[in-house]
C-alpha cells in the first residue's frame, strides 16, 4: 500500500472481501483517479494496481508519445475483479480475475480521439499495431503474467495482465 500511497493515483483501499469460493480480494483498491480514463470500474489487489499505475506512466504514455505525438486518454478494458475460472470453464482453476489481481485491456484512444482496438489493429502493418506489441512487451516487465492475440484464440481481442504465480509473455 506504500507505493500506491506515495504515486499521484487517486484511489479508495477496500475492505477485504470474500465473495465465493476461492474469490474475493485481499489488499485491494478502487482506482478513482489515474492520468487516463478507464472505462469501467478499476478494482485490484495493490501489487496489481501498482504494476498498472507504473506501466502507465513509464510505457503506454512515452509510447503514445513517441508513435502518435500525443498522450492516451481512455484505455478500454474487459474488466479486473470477476469470481470465475480461468477462460470462464465449469470445472477449472480460479481466474487471478477471481481474487482482484488482473485486468484484461482491449484498447485506447488517444487525445484527438484516434481508437486503438486490439481486436483490429493488432495484425495491420501501422503504426497502430506498433504500439500494441511494443505496449504487450513492454507490460511483461510489470505483471507476472501478460497473454495477448498471439497466446490463443480466447485473448484475441485484449490483453490479460495479471499479478499471479505464473511468469508468462506471450
Amino acid at each position: 500500500m506504500k507505493a500506491l500511497y506515495n504515486s499521484d493515483l487517486q484511489y479508495q483501499p477496500l475492505a477485504d472481501r470474500n465473495t465465493g469460493k476461492n474469490c474475493g480480494f485481499y489488499n485491494a483498491v478502487k482506482l478513482q483517479q489515474s492520468t487516463v480514463a478507464y472505462t469501467g470500474e478499476i478494482t485490484l489487489s495493490c501489487p496489481a494496481m501498482v504494476a498498472l499505475a507504473i506501466w502507465e506512466r513509464h510505457e503506454l504514455q512515452p509510447l503514445a508519445q513517441k508513435i502518435f505525438g500525443q498522450k492516451v486518454k481512455q484505455v478500454r478494458h474487459f474488466g479486473t475483479y470477476a469470481c470465475r475460472n480461468i477462460n470462464n470453464v465449469g470445472n477449472g482453476r480460479r481466474s487471478q480475475h477471481a481474487t482482484a489481481n488482473a485486468i484484461d485491456i482491449a484498447g485506447f484512444v488517444l487525445t484527438d480521439g484516434t481508437d486503438i482496438s486490439i481486436q483490429h489493429d493488432w495484425q495491420s502493418d501501422s503504426d497502430k499495431s506498433r504500439f500494441l506489441h511494443a505496449l504487450k512487451d513492454s507490460a511483461c516487465e510489470y505483471f507476472s503474467t501478460v497473454l495477448g492475440p498471439d497466446y490463443n484464440s480466447l485473448h484475441h481481442d485484449h490483453f490479460h495482465m495479471d499479478m499471479g504465480f505464473f511468469e508468462i509473455c506471450k
